[in-house]
């Protein structure tokens, strides 16, 4: 009997679908290394958030990965696509709780947010805290898969305009014009705010740096919600010590976690926050809904999985 190992907790309920989908498979759920590799020999399907070469080379009847994750740069993918092994991600399931999160950071920048948390901290009464609007402001959205577009719905309810990058341009709802990346300069020098959505690649590790930072308006800003590799840290640092733009609210570093000597840390007009725009307590009930759908496409052959990942663009 083949092996179903989901290297992740998940509820019974759970475990109790994938089993009637999978009648003829074993399905084993271990949150431990030591429990995993036990098992691995015999998974033909692994669900995980991590993978790394030593598990992939103690699995030699692996046909099928599942990430719980939209991104898998994090796998080995060049050996994973020498195996000829799929691999599917849950991408799409970001696509709420990322947009708010990009929305609330727009509106905590505008509304000087931090600047009023230290003075509540440190009992200061100041009503000459500027107050700004979102609303006619210029986005500029690097990346406009499902969360980008989400972002940009959003985005035009609250009376902003759009603009966005996409490796193949095309028109998109709710975006007044949309650029390939060999144009983004275009998107740092006419937008009030700029949110970081692109996934790492060969073509965007570093791809926004000194050259983008420096088209920037003074008091726009940066939002990086997409990959910590694809922003120069030490230009975007340079950048806001200058105070070139107006301040930055990031969830994602070159260096997770982003270490204590970080002069990010200290900046008065820098939001940080510890990689979890995507998290929310629907996650896994999201997730489930494609790695159901992708596993009665496995074992029923009688559908496209979802999320298939192309090893030659890299997602």
């Amino acid at each position: 009997m083949s092996t179903i190992l989901i290297f992740h907790q998940i509820p019974e309920s759970h475990r109790s679908e994938i089993e009637k989908i999978c009648p003829k498979h074993k399905v084993i759920i271990c949150t431990q290394r030591q429990s995993l590799y036990d098992h691995l020999p015999a998974a033909e399907v692994l669900v995980t958030f991590k993978m790394d070469q030593d598990m992939l080379q103690n699995a030699p009847r692996l046909k099928w990965v599942q990430s719980f994750s939209t991104g898998v740069d994090n796998l080995p993918l060049a050996q994973l696509h020498q195996k000829n092994i799929i691999l599917t991600s849950t991408r799409g399931i970001h696509r709420i709780q990322m947009a708010e999160y990009a929305i609330a950071a727009m509106i905590n920048l505008a509304r000087n947010c931090l600047q009023m948390f230290h003075n509540q901290v440190n009992r200061r009464w100041d009503r000459n805290v500027t107050q700004n609007e979102i609303y006619g402001a210029w986005l500029g959205i690097l990346g406009l898969g499902d969360i980008g577009r989400e972002i940009a719905r959003k985005a035009k309810l609250f009376g902003m305009h759009v603009l966005g990058v996409k490796r193949q341009p095309e028109p998109v709802v709710d975006a007044e014009a949309v650029y390939d990346l060999s144009q983004i300069q275009k998107i740092f020098q006419k937008c009030d705010y700029i949110i970081n959505l692109l996934p790492r690649t060969a073509d965007t590790v570093g791809v926004i740096n000194k050259s983008c930072f420096d088209l920037m308006k003074p008091d726009a800003a940066f939002i990086n919600m997409g990959r910590g590799a694809t922003v120069n840290q030490d230009d975007l640092i340079q950048a806001l010590q200058a105070q070139k733009i107006k301040g930055m609210v990031s969830d994602v570093f070159a260096k997770e976690p982003l270490p204590p000597e970080s002069p990010l840390w200290s900046m008065s007009n820098v939001i940080i926050t510890p990689h979890i725009a995507g998290n929310s307590k629907f996650y896994e009930d999201k997730a489930m809904l494609i790695i159901r759908h992708n596993l009665k496409a496995y074992v029923q052959k009688d559908r496209e999985m979802l999320n298939v990942i192309d090893y030659s663009r890299g997602y």
